[in-house]
């Protein structure tokens, strides 16, 4: 463990004792160093068993995507009011709001991170209305220059008093939250709850429990829940990854958008309930049709209104207003001590064609400023292989690695898959010049919990000798 970890522990682990509310803390690895009694009672797992092991050991139906506290780890995330379901070690249900922060040693390192939870075991109010979503609500919070962005903003502006259900398309990273949360604020409906649910989060055995609600005894361990359709009564349902929900719960959902009617998991009673429905997806509605992730007539309710965010690469002008934006965002890394962007710099970052758009350059940002060791002017970018594929026209720059000769292998494959043959060919290379996975995770500049991550990921062995 972190020794700066280590000491922040010893001196707040008697507060977080005192606390009524679980709190939990990782390590750079994942593994639980800090699990209070809260924890240990809710999730039916004794501490002394949970300190020292890796949290996904813990909850095998979780992943590192699912985790709040992994995302927070790995890429630095802030979570306020996050809602996360899971089931315990008496196969009980247990639905939380988190509070997630990642912590940093005074190198700027992410060495840890810790969660605040509160057990919902009556109805959600008004607190989900931080969001789901990293760092909670923003004003505006759409940082762009660009013409089309400007023309989207006003769209949504319109779009938000109408306060007509629509669906949001887009890349992922591009600001779909965002977006819907402007489009709440702008309706008459923004005093009341904004609840995010991301459809690809959920197991789809709980999916509808969590969503609808369920009666006592509506399966083992069932308690009388709300769910989160009447969590957002009068308010804004955000549904992201729209392609990931599952079948079954497009009828019901389909029902509530026909008449406002409903009924939880175990039970015959209908609730009547008043909400509008926004959608996000990163894939077009014709797509999602056409595959059979979608039912037509549930697309027709959804899409009254229709806004398509663009790329980053397709606005490549808001790259320097967003680099400085995220600058003096994440300056305190520094201690406040970098002020600007060399020019040099800023020519990497716009010679990069960011596949993972405004959130991949915001993590190339935070990583960066992290590794700025002197002087108040930012030198040096340090990417993602991923972001490395330059723009026509512009050269590779110099301290990115070359990627391998893959272009003939790449043709006819689609942009995840490139991006993962690469990503997988690059671990493979670096395993073969290190032994010790702390210098391959190093040299990646990813915690070393992420690389593990990948390689499991990827399915790459490990040498049972490597560090």
């Amino acid at each position: 463990m972190d020794t700066e970890l280590a000491s922040a522990l010893a001196i707040f682990s008697h507060l977080f004792d005192a606390m009524p509310q679980p709190v939990a803390v990782i390590d750079s690895d994942g593994n639980y160093v800090y699990y209070n009694q809260e924890s240990a009672k809710i999730d039916a797992y004794p501490a002394e068993l949970a300190v020292g092991h890796p949290l996904l050991d813990i909850y095998p139906a979780m992943d590192a995507q699912s985790s709040t506290l992994l995302q927070a780890l790995h890429y630095g995330k802030r979570y306020t009011g996050a809602f996360q379901a899971f089931v315990n070690a008496q196969g009980r249900l247990v639905q939380q709001i988190h509070t997630t922060l990642p912590l940093h040693n005074r190198r700027g390192s992410i060495v840890g991170a810790v969660e605040v939870a509160r057990d919902l075991k009556h109805p959600v109010d008004e607190e989900i209305d931080a969001g789901a979503g990293p760092d909670g609500p923003a004003a505006h919070g759409i940082v762009s220059q660009d013409a089309a962005m400007q023309g989207l903003i006003r769209q949504a502006e319109a779009l938000g008093k109408a306060g007509v259900n629509l669906l949001i398309c887009g890349e992922t990273g591009t600001g779909k939250e965002l977006v819907a949360r402007l489009l709440h604020q702008r309706s008459q409906r923004a005093a009341a709850p904004f609840v995010v649910l991301n459809c690809a989060a959920l197991p789809e055995s709980l999916f509808e429990s969590i969503m609808f609600g369920s009666a006592r005894g509506a399966f083992t361990g069932a308690q009388e829940r709300q769910g989160l359709i009447e969590t957002a009564d009068s308010g804004t349902l955000f549904l992201d990854e729209l392609n990931s929900l599952p079948w079954p719960a497009q009828g019901k959902l389909l029902r509530v958008l026909q008449d406002g009617r409903f009924s939880r998991v175990g039970s015959n009673k209908e609730i009547q309930v008043s909400l509008r429905v926004i959608a996000a997806a990163n894939e077009t509605p014709q797509q999602m049709t056409t595959s059979g992730k979608l039912r037509p007539d549930l697309l027709y309710r959804l899409n009254v209104g229709q806004l398509s965010i663009p790329a980053l690469r397709e606005r490549p002008g808001d790259i320097p207003l967003l680099a400085e934006a995220f600058l003096h965002k994440h300056r305190a890394i520094t201690g406040g001590r970098v002020k600007r962007i060399a020019p040099a710099a800023m020519r990497q970052l716009q010679a990069c064609r960011w596949p993972g758009n405004v959130r991949m350059l915001e993590n190339v940002m935070q990583r960066s400023l992290i590794f700025c060791e002197t002087g108040d002017e930012l030198q040096r970018i340090w990417t993602d292989q991923e972001a490395a594929d330059p723009q026509p026209g512009h050269s590779t720059p110099a301290s990115t690695a070359a990627a391998p000769d893959t272009q003939e292998e790449d043709r006819g494959l689609s942009l995840a898959d490139m991006l993962s043959t690469y990503e997988r060919t690059l671990l493979l290379g670096l395993l073969k010049e290190h032994v010790s996975l702390s210098e391959v995770a190093r040299r990646c500049a990813i915690p070393r919990a992420t690389l593990q991550y990948k390689l499991k990921k990827h399915n790459i062995p490990v040498h049972r000798n490597a560090r």
